[in-house]
């Protein structure tokens, strides 16, 4: 009776192998560290997925977090969200033989629905205790440059200008140039057309990597949030993680929104002592274009306009180089003038419309915000936002291309403050609204704000 048992259990295990012989299944002797960045400008999200679990998701110039895996086989997919849509495609599928103690980074590129998928592939870096270096790897993904030269310098007062035949190497679309180490301390990335040190592309602010990390640092094309024609991120390869850096050539943009009904006409000085005003006689609902500011410290003093002695608001603030950032001045919920400070997503994504709305209103501290078809009413519909607080950060709303009817009514009811407001949203679109007490302290307008 004992055989027929220990037959039937070396039947069951046969997947296993033989019953008293080794596993069929492949061994794992190490692991591999897997990322992937995304390069399409105007694309969505991706997921990126090993087999079917997801990893991560890669907004444009960013990369997903470093994942260590088993050195064996697998399929990596990528799926995002098509025009029309906001139900996710798997658009490509990837398979890869994890290599024990490799570095391999998938970078997305060319068309969202049909992508190309480039694999950099490189060895990990084991540190030992006390080093004191780091290493950085340079890549570019920006198609809309040729070839680039690299020059990365300890960091000058002032920099040093790059000269041909001291760059690090050129680079083509999709290459990287070879991991190499760097002694800790402050370094300037340079970007320039390949050839020509006089066409600088991009010239970082003082970096200082950590020491014992792996750096990549990606050239991707620039988007309406920056302010140069190129952009550069750094990729932790070690640890996981990016961060775009700034580019210094460029002075940092502010706007500034008037938004508080009743507070009458001001000036807005950006020194210390007050001179001459930035902006002046700034009333109610005037919205500024982007002006040009120098990095760093800001002092920030609003007062009442044509009356310097008369100020109504001083506060410092920072602006960093490469930044565009927009400054509401409001009324707050306890009835005095503050400030709400926010910087906007300006880039244009192709399969969505991007809609951005702030609550200014002091008549109406929440506010509850539908988003229906085009005469659509919206007694059965829930709010898109529910309870949008005054002077809270903008609310971003993904919309697919419709015409819409946009509703404010006071939270929890369906009592319109405004609407029907008609908006005929196209993929690509960026969208700026602005919610603002109106004469009528029943009612408030909902205003679309131009592009600066």
């Amino acid at each position: 009776m004992k055989r027929y048992v220990i037959l039937a259990a070396c039947m069951a295990a046969v997947s296993l192998g033989a019953c008293a012989g080794d596993s069929q299944f492949p061994e794992a002797k190490g692991e591999g560290r897997v990322r992937a960045i995304n390069a399409i400008p105007t694309s969505p999200a991706f997921s990126f997925l090993i087999e079917e679990r997801v990893i991560g998701s890669v907004d444009y110039q960013t990369a997903s977090m470093t994942s260590t895996f088993d050195d064996l086989e697998y399929d990596f997919n990528f799926e995002v969200a098509l025009a029309g849509t906001l139900i996710r495609t798997r658009v490509a599928t990837e398979f890869l033989d994890v290599i024990r103690d490799k570095d391999y980074t998938f970078v997305i590129s060319g068309d969202i629905a049909a992508p190309n998928i480039t694999l950099w592939e490189a060895d990990v870096r084991e540190w030992a205790d006390g080093e004191t270096a780091f290493e950085a790897r340079f890549a570019h993904t920006a198609a809309s440059q040729g070839n680039i030269d690299v020059y990365f310098a300890p960091a000058m007062d002032p920099p040093t200008a790059p000269v041909v035949g001291s760059e690090l190497g050129t680079l083509a679309i999709g290459e990287t140039l070879p991991a190499a180490e760097f002694a800790e301390g402050e370094y300037i990335l340079t970007i320039t057309e390949a050839g020509d040190d006089t066409e600088v592309l991009f010239r970082s602010e003082p970096i200082s990597p950590v020491t014992q990390t792996s750096i990549i640092f990606s050239v991707f094309d620039a988007d309406a949030n920056d302010l140069a024609d190129v952009s550069v991120t750094a990729i932790n390869a070690t640890s996981g993680g990016s961060v775009q850096l700034a580019d210094t050539s460029f002075l940092p943009t502010v706007r500034f929104y008037h938004a508080s009904f009743d507070l009458g006409g001001v000036d807005i000085y950006t020194e210390d002592p007050l001179v001459t005003p930035t902006v002046e006689d700034h009333v109610f609902p005037d919205v500024t274009g982007d002006i040009e500011l120098p990095a760093g410290d800001l002092p920030l003093t609003y007062t009442t306009a044509d009356n310097v002695g008369s100020i109504l608001i001083d506060e410092d603030r920072t602006v960093f180089a490469g930044t565009r950032t927009n400054y509401y001045l409001i009324k707050n919920a306890a009835g005095e003038d503050a400030l709400v400070v926010a910087v906007l997503n300006r880039r244009s994504i192709e399969t969505i419309a991007h809609l951005s709305i702030l609550n200014t209103a002091f008549n109406h501290a929440f506010v509850d915000v539908y988003f229906v078809e085009a005469d659509e009413l919206i007694d059965e519909v829930l709010p898109f936002i529910g309870s949008l607080p005054l002077g809270a950060t903008p609310t971003n709303v993904p919309l697919l291309e419709n015409s819409y009817d946009i509703y404010v009514t006071e939270p929890g009811e369906k009592t319109v403050i405004v609407g029907p407001v008609r908006l005929d949203a196209a993929s690509g679109d960026i969208i700026e609204t602005v919610i603002y007490d109106n004469m009528d302290p029943a009612i408030a307008d909902l205003v679309f704000i131009s592009p600066p």
